[in-house]
């Protein structure tokens, strides 16, 4: 892949909170926890962070929270119904908190928002522009889920938009494929970690 310059360039970790991938019980975390230790997850973006932190580039993290009673949230699909019914997701409980093994860095952005997309309703764009970000690095849960939605929107609003093909999971192998699939032939880059750490040092 073409070079990637540190400036201008932000890894932005994708729904990765505890109720999420993490360890915090929820409908969500019961399938992303064991699919990010079967596939590795969490050690891939450990190495991104390590190497962005290093090249100094940015560091973005988006997460999905919800206030309680899940205003403005309504049950018109198997997410977010699954998230009402569960009660899942809420302000001020663990499971809206950032996962240990990845957490932010001094000065790394938490941006949170009720939609699978990190940009909808969120500062994340006006964040990236004022940092002078022209290239989003995306890793995290789910890849065809938020991480989909988020490369789209990228794309969309003009963004190099690079899937880190293994430093995301789906709830299937299948559903991970066809992602990065669709997101290759459309929307942006999905090299693995080690071409995206080369091409940023």
């Amino acid at each position: 892949m073409d070079r990637l310059d540190p400036a201008r360039t932000a890894l932005t970790l994708v729904h990765m909170g505890k109720g999420v991938a993490g360890k915090v019980d929820t409908p969500f975390s019961r399938i992303f926890r064991p699919r990010a230790e079967q596939t590795g997850i969490i050690g891939v973006q450990e190495r991104l962070l390590d190497g962005f932190r290093s090249a100094t580039a940015k560091v973005v993290y988006t997460l999905v929270t919800y206030e309680p009673g899940f205003p403005g949230v309504r049950p018109n699909s198997p997410l977010y119904r699954a998230a009402i019914d569960a009660d899942a997701l809420q302000e001020g409980t663990p499971a809206v908190e950032v996962m240990d093994e990845v957490a932010p860095g001094p000065g790394e952005p938490v941006v949170r928002g009720t939609a699978g997309s990190g940009f909808e309703g969120t500062p994340l764009d006006t964040i990236l522009r004022w940092e002078g970000v022209d290239t989003l690095v995306l890793a995290g849960v789910a890849t065809d889920v938020a991480v989909e939605s988020t490369a789209r929107a990228a794309c969309d609003l003009g963004y190099r938009t690079v899937i880190v093909s293994d430093a995301c999971t789906a709830d299937s192998d299948d559903a991970h494929v066809s992602a990065l699939g669709r997101l290759q032939k459309w929307f942006g880059e999905t090299p693995t970690a080690d071409q995206v750490l080369s091409a940023l040092g």
